[in-house]
């Protein structure tokens, strides 16, 4: 009863947009967030097969268009250039004209640059495809976190992110299979078909414009309160039908409104975000050099054959299928920046010991816990990024922390050929390790808790933080 009153209380004293949030949080889950999660995880799973489909075809793709592996090479890394420019353009246009209209325009950009891809035969076109289709795919995935952070019930915010990529696991035998059956049997330009059936993404679209609100926080912060008022309620209304609802609970800290600019200025978001942003470059990085190189070390490494190494690769991508039901069932259990630093410590033991281990048994058993552990790593990161930015500005920084991400999946190309060239995949490995746990540690000691809390209660926690005096903040 106590905090009931209590509650009333804040709600009396707070801004209608401050209570609007907290009536939207106290929400349990509803009809409308399986129809949202539903067309997002469509949305995932197209952007997906476009990425997967590109280092599937690169062979027959070389074949038909007689382009050099250098120039492939090049137009692979045209994909991470459009992605570092979607984040960042993305994620502010997200902010500015809300998240479903980028989620929409994002979907045709995406869809374009995949139909453009399997249309080209030039190097020059096809790398202005490439780049177009990372704009979009990165674009369209950062609203998608977005949306769900910002529209979805707090306490299973994580559990929502790791249904979306359940997609993963899916659409990489999809597309091995379509491969398979279509290239020997399609003709030359069989790739081009598996490319331009990417277009039948743009059925979202129409889902996308009548089936997703805008998001109410987006909308409180733009000052559409009336819209934003009335999506509550009719979320309320559906709610209701599931049993009477719990009492809005708002913390009186967190009725503060910022402007862009404000946040922007304020260094504790600013650490904030470069911290997480470390520890996703970190997480991209140590990812890349395993997996640029994981098969190739059994080879030239091992002295593996074919066969072996064909079996080995088949039983680490059939093990994998276990990870995002994993991560629904533990990801909202434990805090964030927590589950970030033991997953990625107990990533880091199999994988030094991939880089020692000889024997075939080995090899494979420390492969498959790996795949598994480093599966969650990425999942705990796509529910706590967004989690940690303020709404005025969560689309540009969430832009901001993958962009750094993709830097460090480029980098690893090249530091990779070095530390392999020279010392041999045991370093390799160990470096990778290194590169998951060290900013994982930061993350812990620095980065905010936001496991099950309401979005604007981490924000004023942050602000507080950097308005207390020296020798008080936390």
């Amino acid at each position: 009863m106590v905090e009931t009153s209590t509650a009333e209380g804040v709600a009396d004293r707070a801004p209608l947009g401050a209570h609007l949030l907290a009536r939207l949080d106290r929400l349990p889950v509803i009809t409308p967030h399986i129809v949202w999660i539903t067309i997002l995880t469509a949305n995932v799973a197209v952007e997906y097969y476009d990425n997967v489909l590109f280092a599937y075809l690169t062979p027959s793709i070389m074949k038909d268009t007689r382009l050099t592996i250098g120039e492939i090479g090049w137009i692979t890394t045209a994909l991470f250039i459009g992605m570092g420019i979607g984040g960042l353009v993305g994620g502010r246009l997200q902010d500015r004209f809300g998240r479903r209209q980028i989620l929409l325009y994002s979907t045709v950009v995406y869809s374009a640059g995949a139909i453009a891809t399997g249309l080209c035969s030039s190097f020059e076109l096809m790398f202005i495809a490439r780049v177009c289709t990372g704009i979009g795919v990165q674009a369209a995935t950062s609203a998608v976190l977005v949306f769900i952070a910002e529209m979805f019930p707090s306490n299973s915010r994580g559990k929502f992110v790791s249904i979306v990529t359940v997609s993963w696991v899916v659409i990489g035998p999809v597309v091995s299979l379509l491969a398979l059956y279509f290239i020997p049997h399609g003709g030359p330009g069989a790739w081009r078909i598996l490319f331009m059936a990417s277009g039948f993404s743009m059925i979202l679209i129409p889902l996308v414009m009548f089936l997703m609100p805008e998001s109410v926080r987006w909308l409180v912060s733009r000052g559409h309160v009336e819209k934003a008022e009335k999506l509550v309620q009719q979320l309320e209304i559906r709610a209701l039908r599931k049993g009477p609802l719990a009492q809005p609970q708002i913390a009186p800290a967190a009725v503060q409104e910022l402007t862009l600019r404000e946040v922007l200025r304020n260094r504790r978001i600013l650490s904030m975000l470069a911290v997480i942003a470390l520890g996703w470059f970190g997480a991209n990085l140590g990812n890349y050099l395993t997996s640029n190189y994981r098969t190739f070390v059994l080879s030239d490494a091992l002295k593996f054959d074919d066969t072996t190494i064909y079996a080995i690769t088949l039983i680490i991508n059939l093990v994998c299928i276990v990870y995002p039901f994993l991560a629904i069932l533990v990801v909202d259990r434990m805090e964030r920046k927590f589950m970030v630093l033991s997953t990625s410590i107990l990533c880091a033991v199999p994988l030094i010991g991939y880089g020692i281990v000889t024997s075939v048994w080995a090899i494979t058993v420390t492969g498959c816990i790996y795949a598994v552990l480093a599966g969650l790593i990425p999942i705990v990161y796509y529910a706590y990024i967004p989690e940690a930015a303020p709404t005025e500005a969560r689309g540009l920084g969430t832009g901001f922390i993958f962009t750094i991400g993709r830097v460090g999946g480029a980098l690893s190309g090249v530091l990779g050929a070095m530390i392999y060239s020279d010392l041999g995949r045991g370093p390799l490995m160990s470096v990778a390790a290194l590169a998951y746990v060290v900013p994982a540690f930061v993350i812990f000691v620095w980065g905010p808790r936001t496991t099950r809390r309401s979005l604007e209660g981490i924000t004023a926690e942050e602000l507080e933080a950097d308005t207390a005096p020296a020798g008080k903040s936390s």
